[in-house]
């Protein structure tokens, strides 16, 4: 996986927060379980969502998978992040 794959699977996440698929407190799946549904490595998983929490899209631990959630205001701050970047 190239260096910008985890960015376009952190896109489309931040896409699934900003169209209401995923909503604030929603939890995220586990990073292995998230890796291996991707067909992904470990490490990239943790890259997509720290490009998450970067973006302030989730809030908490991935490792800790029942503290993290997508972040109350992550669709406000996604529509703005693509007004910006647009």
């Amino acid at each position: 996986m190239s260096n910008s794959d985890y960015i376009r699977l952190a896109d489309a996440i931040a896409a699934e927060i900003a169209n209401g698929t995923l909503k604030p407190g929603d939890r995220l799946p586990p990073q292995r379980r998230f890796a291996y549904e991707h067909k992904i490595a470990a490490s990239t998983a943790s890259r997509v969502f720290s490009e998450l929490l970067r973006r302030g899209l989730v809030v908490g631990k991935w490792a800790e998978a029942r503290s993290c959630r997508v972040s109350p205001g992550a669709a406000r701050r996604r529509s703005a992040n693509r007004v910006a970047s647009g």
